[in-house]
């Protein structure tokens, strides 16, 4: 334990650690959100290793493919509106 009374990490559970990660997730999923940033996945539409999926707050998800010489986004497929 830490001069604060909270436990080090390797002294947690596994309870405890998946509860702690899951708070500090959705904490960053709401700040995400709130600046209306997509969230960034993969999944078997990614054929390629620089395509991924955006999802924005609105529901609108497409899949894209990225140009990683200069970050251009290329819009491949829109999933949702």
């Amino acid at each position: 334990m830490d001069s604060h009374g909270q436990k080090y990490w390797f002294e947690l559970t596994v309870e405890e650690k998946e509860s702690r990660l899951r708070e500090a997730l959705e904490e960053e999923m709401e700040k995400t959100k709130a600046m209306n940033l997509p969230v960034i996945y993969r999944n078997e539409l990614c054929i390629k290793p620089n395509m991924f999926i955006h999802k924005y707050p609105n529901g609108h998800t497409v899949l894209i493919e990225l140009d990683t010489s200069n970050s251009e986004i290329k819009v491949i497929k829109v999933l949702q509106q």
